[in-house]
């Protein structure tokens, strides 16, 4: 017979010691969930400012093209009116008319609006015609916007550098005066063409 037989082994410290290392693994278990729960909820919100964010961007973006667009849209509306007031006035004779006439032996610039004079000068050699023509644009009340005008003069009668001056001068214009438009109209009958 064996002699170990009356020996009782005590499991209660074992037990101990296996429940209180149970109660450690659950309580980290535990922790590291609520520290993998806090950082999930922290990523969402970091996300949700994110997409907010981003929202209010696109929100900007979209209200800064409507609002180009719009401005856009209004100065295209207002050079319409213009254009139709312009016609309008047009039709009612509302035009710039700048003619070559005989005075007294000399040939003069003549400058009407409407049918009313506004000015003349003297076409001499010495004579800016440019510098002429570009006074009376100034004075027109619509002197930056749209401006029709017809050169008018007799083919037979006014001389070829006079009538070439005058042309020039209004070709050099058009580029400062971006809204201006001439007719040439040669009253002997020989045909001129608008631009």
């Amino acid at each position: 017979m064996s002699r170990n037989r009356g020996i009782v082994i005590e499991l209660t410290s074992l037990l101990d010691v296996i429940l209180i290392m149970l109660f450690w693994v659950m309580m980290v278990s535990s922790d590291k969930a609520d520290k993998a729960e806090q950082k999930a909820e922290e990523k969402i919100q970091a996300a949700n400012v994110q997409a907010q964010m981003q929202a209010d961007e696109a929100k900007e973006e979209a209200e800064r093209y409507i609002n180009q667009r719009l401005a856009e849209q209004k100065e295209e509306l207002e050079k319409l009116d213009e254009y139709v007031k312009t016609i309008e006035g047009f039709e009612n004779g509302e035009m710039l008319s700048i003619s070559i006439t005989y005075v007294e032996q000399s040939e003069m610039l003549s400058f009407a609006r409407s049918g009313e004079q506004i000015s003349s000068v003297a076409l001499t050699e010495q004579a800016d015609i440019e510098q002429e023509i570009r006074k009376v644009l100034d004075m027109l009340p619509n002197k930056n916007g749209i401006i029709l005008a017809a050169f008018i003069y007799d083919g037979n009668t006014a001389l070829y550098r006079d009538v070439q001056g005058v042309r020039k001068a209004l070709e050099n214009l058009r580029r400062d005066y971006g809204g201006i438009y001439f007719a040439y109209i040669n009253t002997s009958g020989k045909t001129d063409t608008a631009v």
